[in-house]
Order: C-alpha cells, then structure tokens, then sequence
C-alpha cells in the first residue's frame, strides 16, 4: 500500500481537516431566562419583536425599559437584520444585552432596521418604513431607525443601535434625540451581526446624555472571550462627573463640516455652539480637517468590501462570530435576490472591488491613518471638536436619493469619519429648521468618552435655557 507523502499539500489540508472537524462546538448557555413574548403598542412601526426580557429587580438600569436593535442578539428571539433573506435565532444574548439585563434593565423588544444596516433613512426595511415621531412624513434617518424611533416616541427610555458610518448619530439627529457612539472597541460586539467589523460601533439612543451614559457604562469592557481582555478591566465611569462643567474647554469648529451643512442647519449649529461657549465660559477656534472627505470615502468603500466578504464566508478572520451567524450569513449569501436594488448593488460592488484593485481594501486603510492622524493633531490644540451631526434635517420620504434630495453620502459626510477614526462622537438636539430637529455633534478624543460626555451633558443644559438676546455692534 502507497503510504501518503508528508509534503503532498493535499495530504497537509486532510490532516488540518480532521483536526479541525475535530474541534469542541461552542454550547454556552444563556445567563438569563429566555424572553416572553408580549404585545405592546407600535405607533410608528419601530419595533421587529416585542416582548418581556426580565433582568433582577436591582441594579443600577432597574429603573429603564429598554430595546435593541435586530441586529442585537436576544436568546431565543429570531432576527431577520430588516431583510428577507436572513435569518437567524440566536441561543444566547449578546453580550451588551447581557450586560443590560446583569444591570437590572428591562428589554422590552428588539427594533426595526434598513436591511443588515445598509441604509440612512428607516424607509428600506423589509417590513416597510419606520415612522419619525418628531416631524410626519419624513424619515427616521437610519440603520438605527426603530431605535430611535421607540425613544423619539416615548416607547422605552433608551435603546441600543450599532452606528458604521452614523447610524446611530443621524436618526438620534432627525428624530430630536441623544445618539451616543463610544470609542471602538469600548462595547463589545460579540453576538451582534456585523456590517463592517473594523467600523462597527455599539451605541445607544437615549432622550437624555445621563441616561445614554448609564447604559454604555453599564455594557463597557471587551468581552471576556476575547483574550485581550483578560484580565477583564476595571468598570468605566461615564456618569459621576456630569453635572460638573469643564474648566478651560476650547471647541473646535471643522470649517468645511460646518460649511457642508445647508445654509439653515449651518446656523443652527453655529447658534447652538455660540450658545454653549458662552454658558461654559470656552472658547471656539476654527479647524481643517482636510482629511475627512477620504475618511468617508474608505468607510463606505471598505464597509462594503467587508460586508461581501461576510457574506461568502460567514465571518471575516479573527472575528470569532459564532457558529449559527456564519451559517445565517452563508445562506443568505444564496438569497441576496430579495434586497432592495440599492442594497444589492453595493454587495456586488463589495465582491468586484477587490477582484478589480487588488490594493483597494489595504487603501482605504491609508486613508483612515492619514484621518487618524489629523485627529490627533487637532485635538493636541482643542478638547472637543463640534458640527452638525447631519447637513441636512429629516428629508421626506422618497427623497434620498433622488434629482433634488441629498445622496446617502451626504448624509454620511459629517459622521463617517468618526468611525474610520474610531473617536467617540454624540449626538445632541440642539433646535429646528422647519420643524424637523437638528443635531449638534460634539467628537472626543479617543478613550476620552467619559470627558466627552461631561461635555455634552453640560452642552445639553446649556442649550435647555432660554435664549438670551444679544446685540451685536
């Protein structure tokens, strides 16, 4: 008999295989009870299930009903990510909505989305659209739309969304609400179905700055099956210096982020950071951040080469999603027919975009490097760097993209760089332009989310007092 040679590459890939086949299955069992299903009311179509998921009856969340976006694994509920050709129902929490229910909070149901997070507006689900409670007839703004749709309307106290290129910050921005997105890696995201893992972000939507900082404290710290973080790390505090104004604080004001905005949000913000100086005795110095069009540029580009890659394979490498989720994803890789078109194009652009430029991935990483960086230099000469969040209020329905409404680009330029940066960047209400609210966006310097949000809290109070007159020589 013939034996097998050691050095045939064939014979090598056998041997890996039954190695490999070889391996434990993962069998964790979930921390908490599975949730019950519950009927609540849905007024403006923001939520995919609706249920009870019970938590202790202490904790530091015991007072908040909370939601989750779809893409956020809950034990035993099924997500189809706003699509339908996905599925998956996951065996056990995520571990943020663990982190959540460890806390003493209540979830209460997971939220509608744009299909696997591929969209801005709320209107492209497979369900059909999400309502915006603050201004009828326009959208949401997206992925996050049922998120912060649920806290617009006054449904749960706060909700967690997953923001890649502001979807978190812009539906916080046209629904009127506080969007929160910590610095990467701060929340974990294991168990939740990724778009883009080098720019996926958890956040939270919440109505208030103190409360979006209780919930990202509650759920902060890498997860314990990842190895870098063993030992785990000592708890964040986000929460006990707010309500104390910062000393000597310098915003920084992009002038081409602020120009980018229509000429009637640009005065709002303008207004609103006026405002803020003025209450918190800071100053405001203009600054050029050249290198933010390209940062967008290399999110959205590689965002899309991610997702394509996912999809074939079921996970990127050294990713670690679980066993369900790549199977999930690689059946859905079979079924992209029923996306919408505009989903569907950007997959298939992510599959040829390699094939066509081989260097075109490890490009968009040059830019996001350059972005890096500036940020580092600009925040060396200011603390907090403001703009609005969003160039643009809330269109209406129908209208992006369209012959006279924005492009999904332009309602990503001023938040996308911010994820190729991985910087913490919130989300506050800071007035109206027709009706339909804006957002101030104030971005911190990376790890620095607790002084961030003491920033925004105390931006926030400034801006709730009446506005007092000034005359101008």
């Amino acid at each position: 008999m013939e034996r097998a040679d050691p050095s045939d590459p064939g014979h090598r890939v056998a041997e890996y295989l039954d190695r490999v086949r070889s391996l434990p299955a993962d069998s964790v069992t979930g921390a908490f009870a599975p949730p019950i299903p519950h009927e609540r009311a849905d007024p403006h179509d923001a939520f995919a299930e609706t249920f009870i998921a019970d938590a202790p009856l202490y904790g530091p969340l015991a007072d908040l009903d909370l939601a989750v976006k779809e893409n956020i694994a809950v034990g035993g509920v099924t997500t189809t990510c706003g699509t339908d050709c996905f599925e998956w129902t996951p065996d056990i929490d995520a571990v943020a909505v663990e982190r959540l229910r460890a806390a003493g909070a209540t979830i209460v149901g997971t939220t509608d989305m744009d299909p696997f997070a591929f969209g801005t507006t709320g209107e492209l689900s497979a369900r059909g659209p999400t309502q915006n409670p603050a201004v009828d007839g326009h959208v949401p703004g997206g992925s996050s739309s049922g998120s912060a749709a649920a806290v617009a309307g006054g449904e749960v106290d706060a909700a967690l969304g997953t923001d890649t290129a502001g979807s978190v910050r812009i539906p916080a921005s046209f629904c009127g609400v506080v969007g929160y997105k910590p610095t990467f890696g701060i929340v974990p995201t294991e168990g939740v179905v990724p778009l883009s893992p080098s720019n996926d972000h958890v956040g939270v939507l919440a109505r208030t700055v103190e409360t979006a900082a209780r919930v990202v404290e509650a759920i902060a710290g890498q997860a314990a099956t990842r190895p870098a973080s063993l030992p785990a790390p000592a708890r964040l505090d986000f929460v006990d210096d707010l309500g104390r104004d910062p000393d000597d604080l310098c915003f920084g004001v992009p002038d081409a982020l602020m120009a980018a905005a229509t000429p009637a949000v640009e005065a709002a913000a303008e207004a609103a950071v006026t405002r803020a100086a003025v209450a918190l005795d800071a100053e405001v110095d203009s600054v050029a951040f050249p290198e933010a069009g390209a940062a967008v540029d290399a999110n959205d580009a590689g965002t899309v080469m991610e997702f394509a890659a996912l999809l074939e394979r079921g996970s990127l490498l050294g990713t670690g999603s679980r066993a369900g989720l790549r199977a999930a994803l690689r059946r859905a890789n079979e079924r992209l027919g029923a996306l919408p078109d505009r989903v569907r194009e950007l997959i298939e652009t992510g599959r040829r975009l390699p094939a066509r430029a081989p260097d075109a991935y490890g490009r968009t990483w040059d830019a996001r490097r350059l972005a890096i960086r500036r940020q580092q230099a600009l925040f060396a000469e200011v603390d907090v760097l403001a703009m609005p969040t969003t160039t643009v209020p809330a269109p209406a329905f129908g209208a992006v993209p369209g012959e006279d409404g924005p492009t999904v680009l332009d309602t990503v330029e001023n938040t996308a760089p911010f994820n190729a940066t991985g910087a913490p960047a919130v989300s506050v209400p800071c007035g109206e332009v027709d009706g339909r609210p804006v957002g101030l966006q104030l971005v911190g310097p990376p790890g620095a989310d607790g002084f961030l949000l003491r920033v925004a809290e105390s931006v926030e109070r400034a801006l709730a007092q009446p506005s007092q007159s000034t005359n101008t020589a």
